[in-house]
């Protein structure tokens, strides 16, 4: 009688301490998947604005650092012609600058980024100039001879071989997803190691 009930007691910590960690592990890939990527939080100017003159330049914000490897800048005119720019970097910046004045008309900016986690963003920005003293239909300057596109594919080219030099970067840049990982894996270690102790002292 009193083996059975020492067997029953045994079996429910059990199934209570596999609950937990099973709570524990959807929690933390729960979040850690929620954090993995930035996002695009703020333009200037806005998504879908008319502007009255020309703009100077574009800033794209988002919610971590971006890298400086990996960075498209297209801008084109609702024609489709393509627009010569050029774009920095600066922390959570993105900032693209005309090459030349903008004629009215309705535009396009087309945009991927590296976030701080490795991953990808693509993001688009539509705007027209609708500027009373423009001439309509003007010529913008095209990007065939795009010169700054030389700069961030001259830095794409060293940063790897830099960062390979340097465990130490390689170990903070790791993306936000693979230290959730770990994280989860010790969490669901020391559960599975508590299991076994109840286990054996239920025997």
């Amino acid at each position: 009688m009193n083996v059975s009930t020492q067997n029953a007691g045994s079996k429910a910590r059990f199934a209570a301490l596999l609950a937990i960690a099973l709570l524990s592990l959807m929690t933390v890939f729960g979040v850690g998947s929620a954090q993995a990527h930035d996002e695009l939080v703020a333009t200037t100017p806005a998504n879908g604005a008319e502007l009255k003159t020309s703009p100077e330049k574009f800033v794209l914000t988002f919610s971590g650092d971006l890298k400086e490897i990996g960075t498209i800048v297209e801008l084109k005119d609702e024609k489709g012609r393509s627009i010569q720019t050029s774009f920095e970097i600066a922390g959570r910046d993105l900032t693209v600058t005309p090459a030349a004045t903008l004629p009215n008309s309705d535009y396009t900016l087309v945009t991927r980024v590296v976030s701080s986690d490795g991953h990808p963003i693509d993001k688009k920005l539509t705007f027209s100039v609708k500027d009373p003293k423009a001439v309509d239909s003007a010529t913008p300057t095209p990007a065939a001879t795009q010169a700054p596109s030389a700069a961030p594919s001259s830095e794409a080219a060293t940063v790897p071989a830099t960062e390979q030099q340097s465990p130490a970067k390689q170990l903070a840049g790791l993306p936000t997803a693979v230290v959730w990982l770990i994280a989860g894996v010790v969490v669901l270690g020391s559960v599975l190691m508590v299991l076994l102790k109840v286990r054996r002292q239920g025997k």
